[in-house]
C-alpha cells in the first residue's frame, strides 16, 4: 500500500511549491505532476496514475479542482479509483476522504453524482427541444454517426473489449487503440464488462 499525491497546475509556468509541500505534509511518499488543464481526463500523469495505483492505496489531492474542473469527469475519475481498490483524500475539503468507510463523503459524492446526471439529462432535452423545432423548420437533417453495424469505431470498440477479455492490460490497450484509460473504463461499464477490472 502506497500514498500518492497527483499535482496539477494548468501552465509551465505555475509553480507546484504550495501543492507539493501541503501533499508532502499529508504523507505522500511519490507523486505524478501534471502541468496541463484539468478540463479533459486525457492527462497522460493522471492517466499513468489511474493505471498505477492497486488496492489499498491512497491518492491525495490539495483540492478537487486539481483533479478535475467537470463534475462528470470527476465522478469518472472517482468510479476509476473505487474500482481499483484505492482511495482519495483531499487536503483542502476534510469531508472528501474516500480511503475508508466514509458515510458523509459518500452522501455528498451521491449528490454529485445526482446533480451531474440531472444537467445531463437538462442538455438532451435542450437538444431534443432544438431538434423539434429545427425539424417545424425544415432545417433539421439529421447527423451521420460511426457507430452502426461494420462501422470503423464499433469495430474499435469491440476489439477493445475483446482484448481486454483476452487478458489484456488497460496499458496495453490504452497504446495499442490510442484512447484514454478513462474511455475503456467508460466503455467497459457500458458494456458491461466490469467487475473484472
Amino acid at each position: 500500500m502506497k500514498t500518492v499525491g497527483y499535482i496539477r497546475v494548468s501552465s509551465e509556468s505555475q509553480n507546484i511549491a504550495r501543492q507539493m509541500k501541503s501533499l508532502e505534509e499529508a504523507g505522500c511518499t511519490s507523486f505524478y505532476i501534471e502541468k496541463l488543464s484539468g478540463a479533459s481526463m486525457e492527462r497522460p500523469e493522471l492517466q499513468k496514475m489511474l493505471e498505477e495505483i492497486n488496492e489499498g492505496d491512497t491518492i491525495i489531492i490539495h483540492e478537487i479542482s486539481r483533479l478535475s474542473r467537470s463534475t462528470k469527469d470527476l465522478l469518472s475519475i472517482v468510479d476509476i479509483i473505487k474500482n481499483k481498490g484505492a482511495g482519495l483524500k483531499s487536503v483542502s475539503e476534510k469531508w472528501l476522504d474516500l480511503s475508508e468507510d466514509n458515510p458523509m463523503s459518500e452522501f455528498i459524492f451521491t449528490i454529485f453524482s445526482g446533480l451531474a446526471q440531472f444537467e445531463r439529462r437538462m442538455i438532451k432535452q435542450r437538444q431534443m427541444e432544438g431538434i423539434e423545432i429545427a425539424k417545424r423548420n425544415g432545417k433539421y437533417k439529421g447527423r451521420k454517426t460511426k457507430l452502426i453495424d461494420g462501422g470503423k469505431e464499433e469495430q474499435r470498440m469491440k476489439a477493445i473489449i475483446e482484448a481486454y477479455q483476452q487478458g489484456k492490460s488497460i496499458k496495453d490497450i490504452r497504446t495499442t487503440f490510442k484512447v484514454g484509460t478513462g474511455t475503456i473504463y467508460r466503455l467497459l461499464e457500458r458494456k458491461d464488462v466490469r467487475g473484472e477490472y
